[in-house]
């Protein structure tokens, strides 16, 4: 229900968030967070609950859209990774909160806290500003110099900064619908390598791992306990994540996806085999903690690349005219393979062995690398401009473009 309420929210978000900016609809998006919450305190019955699930799914689904947006938009060029890696961070500071707990209140009390800080963020962000792109867009110049000045240093030079945007929005702005854009070499060309490396992503196994981490190391039939394993699992990607923020401007975006699809790929064969020799009843001193081994890995790997890259990545390829609407057709296609990947892999290990998924999982994500290669732009070091040119086909010395 989670990924059909996000499926229903991706795309009006980002149109909402074109047509009346990010800001408030960030602010909107605490209600669907409130109603869930009331309804589970309220539930009488399951569909009750499915119900909320779904709403809470709307507002999952719409802040995957406009944050990324937001970020790469209040960012200046030499902590854009920085800044773009705190989302897939602050996700798992959510997942650990969760876990954590979980683990000792009724599930009651953890969505009241749950919605409790939902309402508190959604306070906090009414005094933020609005996305200094929109305010360009809608022609309100004074009031982006205001919303800038809020996020960089007093001597910073942002009458560039300003200039950078508008000639981000002129590259656009011919192409205002989606029937337009598609004809645009740069946006068709940004909606393969966001498209595309959402689909990686999700071949990697990540939600079927986070969402099945009990009952992953329960078919692993070990004798450490499936939830505190789960618990070190959030950890560890909790901290994984803690040192993607600090390593991520030390490379291209490009190494860490290599990196990611190649760690992940091998850590999810290693799983595999485990099961497999589980299978032909092959035993030896010490395999009991392979499984815990490679998902601790494999988190970690996940969360230094195709975790935080990507969502950081879906920011910087779109033009702002339509980065909205491509960024709700990037989760879109994400929660998709989401729903898809979650409802098949139970069925998968019961019926065709624990040991295939994952084998396929692990052969899906490394190939994945020849994508990247290909067909994903560095944006590492550009401004948002530099890389609408780029996308469109024309040079641009990347010191020289980013100097604005």
């Amino acid at each position: 229900m989670v990924a059909i309420g996000v499926l229903t929210a991706a795309l009006p978000s980002g149109y909402l968030a074109d047509r009346f900016g990010v800001k408030k609809v960030t602010i909107g998006l605490v209600l669907p967070v409130l109603g869930f919450t009331a309804i589970v305190i309220f539930a009488q019955d399951v569909y009750a609950l499915c119900f909320g699930r779904w709403l809470a799914g709307m507002a999952s689904g719409g802040i995957s859209v406009v944050g990324p947006m937001y970020i790469s938009e209040i960012s200046e060029v030499s902590i854009r990774g920085t800044l773009g890696s705190f989302f897939e961070f602050l996700i798992y500071v959510g997942v650990m909160i969760v876990v954590a707990c979980g683990a000792f209140v009724h599930y009651i009390t953890l969505t009241v806290i749950m919605g409790a800080l939902a309402f508190i963020l959604g306070v906090v962000f009414v005094f933020l500003p609005e996305s200094p792109t929109y305010l360009m867009k809608c022609d309100r110049r004074s009031q982006a110099e205001q919303a800038l000045l809020f996020y960089r240093p007093p001597d910073y030079n942002i009458n560039g900064a300003l200039d950078e945007i508008e000639e981000c929005l002129h590259l656009g702005r011919k192409k205002t619908n989606i029937r337009e854009a598609l004809k645009s070499r740069a946006v068709r060309r940004a909606f393969l390598a966001a498209v595309g490396l959402t689909i990686i992503q999700q071949m990697s196994g990540i939600d079927s791992v986070l969402f099945y981490t009990v009952q992953v190391f329960q078919a692993a039939g070990t004798n450490l306990d499936p939830y505190m394993s789960s618990i070190i699992v959030a950890l560890v990607e909790l901290v994984s994540t803690v040192i993607a923020v600090f390593v991520i401007e030390k490379a291209g975006r490009k190494v860490f996806l290599y990196i990611s699809c190649m760690g992940t790929g091998l850590c999810l064969a290693t799983l595999a085999l485990y099961y497999h020799l589980k299978v032909l009843d092959v035993y030896f001193t010490g395999m009991n903690v392979i499984p815990l081994v490679s998902v601790v890995v494999y988190s970690f790997m996940f969360a230094i690349g195709l975790g935080p890259v990507s969502y950081l990545v879906y920011g910087e390829l779109f033009a702002p005219e339509v980065k909205g609407l491509a960024i709700g057709v990037t989760i879109t296609t994400n929660w998709t393979c989401l729903f898809i990947i979650t409802k098949t892999l139970p069925g998968m290990m019961d019926d065709m062995g624990p040991h295939v998924p994952f084998y396929m999982y692990s052969v899906l994500v490394m190939t994945g690398t020849i994508f990247i290669k290909f067909f994903i732009p560095e944006t590492k070091g550009k401004t948002l401009s530099q890389i609408q040119m780029e996308l469109e086909g024309f040079k641009c010395p990347n010191r020289d473009c980013s100097a604005s």
